[in-house]
């Protein structure tokens, strides 16, 4: 295309990501551009292909799922993240929900996060449910359909056979429900250590053009935390063993040295205080730090292997490669007990 023309950006549908939230959002941010919705994944490459589409907006997940980006495209750049956590749909916190309360979850790392949490609760899968409760699965739910599983818990919280479900934040939106939920966060809370750390790759969006697309042209667009999350999870995705990226919680962000000082002191993380000042207390490091974090839980959230690295942003793919080593190594003396892969 010309410089002077307007970019035209196709989008999807998908599961796992608001792909006309975020079109809004670059438009509400003064961006110009028009825009196009492609009934499919495919159908949005095909229109790149057939230069029908400048550019294609979509989720990074899928575009893992799908075995990557085909040949001929590559990513452009990152929009920055939004909606990576999942969300507790019920009337009380996590942490108040009743003993013994019934939380449904399609994902088996959120079942095991909140099990570390409440081990009282009876955390369940929906098949799972269907079975112990002797209740029909509708077969899209079983298929995972995510806004049928949605209906079918809502319905089941409603009628109180279930005190909650947990789905991500961008579902809760897209269903326009107007229950309560409450964010499963990275952040712990003031007295806990406990976190939830969102799926690989969730809440991030790619821009994806043809392989000669100028990126200049996509400058206005992308953002550079974005553009970490992708390149650092991929590193460390495809350097550990496919069998747990579904149970493995992973959390790739920028940080500015000041809020992850004030964060190390009040966790008594001595290691990344002397990392970010001296003797005397004072802050000398103001570049901004990647924090990369990995962690993943046994079935019952009983065991958690958890690793963490601080890097400049310079050198942050490197770390991520000798991280993948030593969480290679750990987790080989977990080898042995089954309850890290059992569902």
């Amino acid at each position: 295309m010309a410089e002077e023309e307007t970019l035209n950006i196709a989008y999807a549908p998908s599961a796992h990501g608001d792909l006309g939230a975020a079109i809004l959002a670059l438009a509400e941010g003064g961006h110009e551009f028009e825009s196009h919705e492609s009934s499919t994944l495919d159908e949005g490459f095909k229109a790149l292909d057939d230069g029908e589409a400048d550019l294609l907006l979509a989720s990074a997940i899928d575009i893992r799922a799908q075995g990557g980006i085909p040949s001929g495209f590559s990513v452009a750049g990152a929009l920055s993240l939004r909606d990576w956590n999942h969300v507790l749909v019920a009337e009380d916190r996590p942490d108040h929900l009743p003993k013994g309360a019934i939380v449904l979850s399609p994902s088996k790392l959120q079942r095991r996060q909140l099990r570390r949490l409440r081990s009282d609760c009876r955390i369940r899968s929906p098949k799972a449910h269907s079975e112990i409760a002797e209740t029909p699965l509708p077969n899209k739910v079983a298929a995972g359909d995510s806004i049928a599983f949605i209906n079918w818990a809502e319905s089941l919280r409603e009628s109180s056979d279930i005190d909650g479900y947990i789905i991500p934040r961008h579902q809760h939106r897209i269903a326009g429900l107007r229950t309560r939920r409450h964010a499963l966060t990275a952040e712990p809370k003031e007295d806990s250590l406990i976190r939830f750390l969102p799926s690989p790759h969730a809440g991030l969006l790619l821009l994806i053009g043809r392989t000669s697309f100028p990126r200049s042209l996509a400058l206005p667009f992308i953002d550079e935390e974005g553009e970490t999350a992708w390149a650092i999870g991929e590193i460390l995705l495809n350097g550990i063993d496919s069998e747990t990226h579904d149970i493995l919680g992973i959390s790739v962000r920028h940080r500015q040295p000041g809020p992850l000082l004030r964060e190390a002191e009040r966790r008594r993380d001595l290691l990344t205080q002397e990392a970010l000042k001296n003797t005397e207390g004072e802050l000398v490091d103001f570049d901004v730090k990647v924090e990369i974090s990995l962690e993943l839980l046994d079935r019952r959230g009983k065991a958690t292997i958890s690793m963490e690295r601080l890097a400049n942003l310079d050198e942050a793919s490197q770390v991520a490669r000798f991280l993948i080593g030593d969480w290679t190594r750990f987790v080989r003396l977990t080898s042995g007990d089954a309850a890290f892969i059992d569902l």
